[in-house]
Formats: structure tokens, sequence, C-alpha cells
């Protein structure tokens, strides 16, 4: 029930509802929507970005560098068929892309649970060692 607020104060802090055995937990931190607001707008920028380049990379394509690539421009535009080659993206795109981009930089790559298992092992590896030497 107290937590310790210095060494000289304690302050008494609800760890549940007077009236219930449940935990009180805040879903929503306050403090951290400052954090949320910027992390949105970088991720708003970096989605803008990133289709104004594919967008400027489908103009070289299909129609700046068209003859020279041949097949290469054909299938391009088969696969992103635009009304008269123009690449066109609005807000819609932008907000749509940005949650894919989050969604996929949440995913853990498989090198990051190899890395933590060896992590883990080593220390258990050193707690043993210092076990052994102790004994």
């Amino acid at each position: 029930w107290l937590k310790p607020l210095g060494r000289k104060r304690q302050r008494k802090v609800r760890v549940s509802a007077p009236h219930s055995n449940i935990p009180a937990m805040q879903i929503v931190a306050p403090a951290r929507f400052l954090d949320g607001v910027v992390f949105a707008i970088f991720l708003m920028i970096v989605s803008g970005f990133g289709l104004f380049l594919f967008g400027e990379f489908h103009k070289m394509v299909c129609i700046t560098e068209a003859k020279n690539l041949g097949m290469v421009a054909t299938v391009m535009d088969k696969i992103f068929p635009f009304p008269n080659k123009k690449w066109a993206f609005n807000l819609t795109h932008i907000l749509l892309f940005a949650i894919l981009i989050a969604v996929m930089s949440m995913a853990h790559h498989p090198a990051q649970e190899i890395i933590k298992k060896q992590v883990e092992k080593d220390i258990k590896e050193k707690e043993k060692g210092k076990a052994s030497k102790s004994d």
C-alpha cells in the first residue's frame, strides 16, 4: 500500500478500487499522447514520401524509360494500370500505407528471436559457471 517517494516521505497509492478486488488499470497513459502524435506525423511523412518515390519510379519505368526497358515497362503498366499512365495517390492511400508500415514494423524478424535465445543461453551458462565456482 505504501510506495516509497524518496528517502524521507512516503505516500499512499491506491492499488485497487475500494469496493472490488480488481487492480486499478490505466488503459491510456496521457503522458504518452505527445509521443503518439509525433510518431503519427513522422509515419505520415514517411508514408507520403514513400508513395511519392514509388510514383517517380513508376513514371521513370512506364513513361521516361519505357522504350529502353521494353517488356518490363509493359509488365509494370499491366500490374499498376493508371489512367494515362499517371501515378496518383491521395490521403486515403497515405493513411493505408502508414498503417501497413506500422503493422509491418511490429513484426519480429526471426533473427531477433535467435539472438534473444542465444543471450538467454549465455546468461544461464554464466549463472551455472558462477554457481559451480562458488561450490
